[in-house]
């Protein structure tokens, strides 16, 4: 009885052993993730990512350092647009005063013929907060 009882124990830890092997061979074995091929990152994908409530602090700093990069003047066209988008981050449960402030400063300064509306939706965006 207790040879059969020790033959056990010692047939279960070589098991273990053997699964423990696998395991880590399979894990070396397993090509690594491809590296995430970057987005094409876009006027619309980068307000998606303001307007987006999960987006993290980190994501919102992202998206509007290329906004103010790439697409930082403002068109008769696109005025509404970088209304919604100040409006939003202004709301945004992730976002601090520091970066909406730099947004406003930024857009106000690169556009000043249209000061008025970036104010105007700041002030609108502010108000909606508190």
């Amino acid at each position: 009885m207790p040879t059969t009882l020790i033959l056990t124990m010692v047939g279960l830890l070589f098991l273990l052993i053997i699964l423990v092997f696998i395991y880590v061979w399979i894990a070396r074995t397993r090509k690594s993730e491809p590296a995430a091929i970057e987005a094409i990152e876009t006027f619309e994908s980068l307000s998606a990512v303001i307007k987006n409530r999960t987006s993290s602090t980190q994501a919102l700093h992202h998206a509007i350092e290329v906004i103010l990069a790439r697409f930082g003047s403002i068109t008769p066209q696109s005025v509404r647009a970088y209304r919604d988008l100040i409006e939003a981050l202004c709301v945004h449960p992730h976002t601090d005063s520091k970066l909406i402030l730099h947004f406003e400063k930024t857009l106000r300064t690169r556009n000043p013929q249209f000061e008025h509306d970036i104010e105007h939706a700041l002030a609108l965006g502010l108000a909606t907060r508190g």
